[in-house]
C-alpha cells in the first residue's frame, strides 16, 4: 500500500449528498466514506501480498482451518468456519485442487467428502502463515492498546447495525 494514501471523504460531496437528503445524517454519511474508503484499501493491500503466493483472500480463508485443525475438513465445516457459502466453498477447493494445493477424499462412510492440505499445501501454509500473521498485525502497529479495544466495540456496533438492517 502506499505509506502516503490518506483517508479522506470529500465534503463537497458530504454536503452535495445531505442537501438532496436531508434526513441523512452528515456525521454518519462521512464516517461511513472513511470506513469504506479503509477497507477498501485493506482489502486490497492484503489481496496484492497474497496474489504475490498465488493466493487470495477467499483461498486463505479456506486453507486457514484446514492449517490449524490438522485434519481433513468436510466442505460443509469450511464453509462454517470460513463464514462463506457452501457453492462458494465449493469453487474455491476446485482451484485450490487444481493447483495441488488440497486434496479431496472420502470419510470412512464414503458419503461425506473431506478435504486436507497436500503436502505441498502444508509447505505453504508453513513458510507462509507467519508472514500472512505479520502483515495482519503490522496493519495495526500504530494502534495503541486503548485504540485496539476502542476499534473492536466500534466494529462491533457496526456489526450490530448490519443486524439491524438485515432484519428491517
Amino acid at each position: 500500500m502506499n505509506s502516503d494514501f490518506k483517508i479522506n471523504a470529500d465534503p463537497r460531496r458530504i454536503n452535495l449528498l445531505t442537501e438532496k437528503f436531508p434526513n441523512v445524517d452528515s456525521q454518519s454519511l462521512n464516517t461511513w466514506v472513511l470506513f469504506v474508503q479503509a477497507a477498501h484499501e485493506v482489502y486490497n493491500g492484503v489481496s496484492s501480498r497474497l496474489s504475490e503466493y498465488g493466493l487470495s483472500v477467499g483461498n486463505l480463508k479456506i486453507l486457514m482451518p484446514l492449517f490449524l485443525h490438522e485434519r481433513a475438513l468436510t466442505p460443509s465445516e469450511l464453509a462454517e468456519y470460513s463464514g462463506v457459502t457452501r457453492s462458494t466453498v465449493t469453487s474455491v477447493i476446485d482451484k485450490l485442487e487444481r493447483d495441488g494445493i488440497i486434496r479431496r477424499s472420502t470419510l470412512t462412510d464414503r458419503r461425506m467428502t473431506a478435504i486436507s492440505l497436500t503436502d505441498e499445501g502444508k509447505q505453504l501454509m508453513t513458510e507462509k502463515v507467519p508472514m500472512f500473521i505479520q502483515l495482519f498485525s503490522d496493519l495495526m502497529n500504530e494502534f495503541t492498546k486503548e485504540d485496539h479495544i476502542l476499534f473492536a466495540t466500534l466494529l462491533n456496533k457496526l456489526s450490530s447495525g448490519i443486524e439491524r438492517i438485515k432484519r428491517e
